[in-house]
């Protein structure tokens, strides 16, 4: 389980830092306007914007297979209740919104088992799509 922990870290630093430049993106080809036509008042909606474009990134490429940090790492989101469904990965992803909530998702998953919390209540696991090699001479 604490490989698993690693590399679901990994995926989720890489997830992050491309989050993080897409919000960057969207801050450096808004800020002329911004500027120009004194609405500095829109980056109030910033922190907001962030919460939703980190949730869709998340839950949409989960669906489809992946995040590039998942991708990366070789792993999946799977349901344990057959096909996974738009609400699980929704579901899963709500703590990622903010810091807090991922800690307190973290700190009560991890002592019941689970790394995460919302993955019981969603009914999704994490596995790894391809053998990870344990080191040893062959």
């Amino acid at each position: 389980m604490v490989e698993l922990w690693k590399e679901r870290l990994y995926a989720f630093i890489v997830d992050f830092l491309i989050v993080t430049a897409i919000m960057y993106i969207l801050t450096v080809a808004v800020y002329p306007a911004v500027l120009l036509l004194n609405l500095f008042s829109i980056y109030s909606y910033w922190l907001p914007l962030l919460a939703l474009i980190t949730l869709i990134y998340f839950s949409y490429l989960e669906y489809h297979g992946g995040t590039p940090g998942k991708r990366m790492q070789g792993l999946m989101v799977v349901s344990v209740e057959g096909d996974l469904q738009p609400w699980q990965v929704i579901l899963r992803n709500l703590s990622k919104v903010l810091w807090l909530p991922l800690a307190v998702d973290l700190l009560v998953g991890y002592p019941l088992g689970h790394l995460r919390i919302l993955d019981a209540i969603a009914r999704t696991r994490v596995i790894r799509t391809r053998k990870v090699d344990d080191g040893g001479e062959r």
